[in-house]
């Protein structure tokens, strides 16, 4: 019997070992993710409609108004379409993606209570994996839907239900 033989049976067996829990350590830490997962694509859907409504909310200049609180104060909303319609429907190789939306604004009466406003009414919600995406906004004066009250500098609530049709 030689010595040597056995070294080599001791050295085979330990990088056996070694091989086995590697790959053990290898296939039980890695994360399969599919595209098809239903929660991903409705967080980069919330993703995207709340980075276009801080894009919107976002002033051009120190103690100017934000295209968002422009649109709502002067109830522009063909501007406001237009304008959110670009940042969440412009794919990067220039084509236009399907997604749809409907926006609510709710404010607070000098009462207390919360009111909506139907700001952005175009499309029928139909599909159950919609996303609901809010963004704060400092109006100065908003006039409130068909009547002749005007509201002064108020924080509204903008909410956008955002789906892909």
């Amino acid at each position: 019997m030689n010595d040597s033989g056995q070294l080599y049976t001791i050295e085979g067996v330990a990088a056996a070992i070694m091989m086995v829990i590697t790959a053990y350590m290898v296939i039980s830490s890695a994360s399969i993710f599919t595209p098809q997962e239903k929660h991903v694509a409705q967080m980069q859907l919330e993703q995207l409609g709340h980075d276009a409504l801080v894009v919107m909310d976002t002033p051009g200049e120190n103690g100017v108004q934000s295209n968002l609180s422009k649109f709502i104060a002067s109830d522009e909303e063909e501007d406001f379409n237009q304008t959110y319609y670009k940042l969440v429907n412009q794919r990067t190789d220039g084509t236009f993606d399907t997604l749809k939306y409907n926006v609510t604004i709710y404010y607070q009466t000098d009462t207390g209570d919360i009111e909506p406003i139907d700001f952005f009414k175009k499309w029928d919600y139909h599909r159950e994996n919609a996303v609901k995406v809010t963004q704060w906004s400092y109006i100065t004066d908003i006039q409130v839907g068909e009547s002749t009250e005007v509201l002064n500098d108020k924080v509204v609530l903008v909410e956008v239900l955002l789906w892909r049709d």
